[in-house]
């Protein structure tokens, strides 16, 4: 397979990159459907290159992602890559991914680890529901995100997060248990909420979060752009998904300390009853998918 590469990408690589190198992400996974937006996710294959970076040139944007050292749980995101040849190394055969791990073990086995994780934060919600009702509608949050990565993962998947809603949407005919445990969980995110003014909200919050991150440019770009372009479920789902990849590195405790921007950026419900129905819910489903 064969892909247009902005020429100011190329022009950048001939004059920086040495080793080996792939598209991978949206870019090459999902052509079709990737967006504007999109950056350009180029995996480092050799020992010697750098550390993960953006670039930001005129017309687009690299992040490069170095995998020599990373173990077999990023295989997968190596999975649809497309080899680029440039002046300084010409194509090659992508074989060289070979392990005696399976790709489908590797999805499966990470499909597990995100259900697990759901169950541990629906417990955590649940310790929560009458001391701290915000924490605990968090965690639930936290859980259905974490379920719906599972669903995809499960179904051989790799989760993208500016598309995962569409991906989801567009699973082909999910049993019932995956069916059950969509609706769940996306009930559980309250997709129907997503309205500019909520939108605008949660955007706020979350750069005022973000404010210190590298990445956050980048970020903020497809949340604008998934605005300009009406995609208001998709662009609530995805500030959703930055902000619990931000407290997964926080370790919560920004939670803790700052309870009105994650209030403010998860949107959070704090029907007491609700919280309790949706924690039955999303665990039952857990334990649906494990079975399965």
């Amino acid at each position: 397979m064969t892909i247009d590469i902005p020429p100011s990408i190329v022009e950048y690589l001939n004059q920086n990159i040495k080793g080996r190198i792939a598209l991978i992400g949206c870019r090459a996974q999902d052509v079709e459907n990737s967006f504007e937006c999109c950056e350009y996710d180029i995996a480092l294959l050799d020992p010697n290159d750098p550390l993960d970076r953006v670039v930001e040139l005129e017309d687009s944007v690299i992040e490069f992602l170095n995998f020599s050292s990373r173990g077999n749980q990023h295989r997968m995101q190596l999975e649809s890559m497309i080899p680029i040849g440039y002046k300084n190394m010409p194509l090659f055969s992508p074989s060289f991914n070979s392990t005696n791990v399976s790709t489908d073990r590797i999805f499966m086995g990470q499909s597990k680890k995100m259900i697990v994780n759901a169950l541990f934060n629906i417990e955590r919600a649940d310790s929560h529901k009458e001391s701290n009702v915000e924490l605990s509608s968090l965690h639930l949050k936290i859980a259905a995100y974490h379920l719906l990565e599972g669903i995809l993962l499960s179904s051989g998947i790799r989760p993208m997060p500016t598309h995962e809603l569409n991906q989801i949407r567009t699973l082909d005919e999910p049993n019932e248990a995956f069916a059950t445990a969509i609706k769940s969980g996306l009930e559980c995110l309250g997709i129907e909420r997503a309205s500019k003014t909520t939108i605008n909200r949660s955007y706020k919050a979350l750069k005022e979060i973000l404010r210190e991150d590298d990445d956050k440019h980048l970020i903020f770009s497809k949340i604008e752009y998934l605005l300009a372009n009406g995609l208001l479920a998709d662009c609530y789902y995805f500030i959703g998904k930055v902000g619990m990849k931000y407290l997964d590195r926080k370790n919560d405790k920004f939670a803790v300390l700052y309870p009105k921007l994650s209030r403010l950026t998860f949107d959070l419900n704090l029907d007491i009853g609700l919280i309790r129905k949706t924690s039955l819910l999303l665990k039952d489903s857990c334990k649906m998918i494990l079975k399965s």
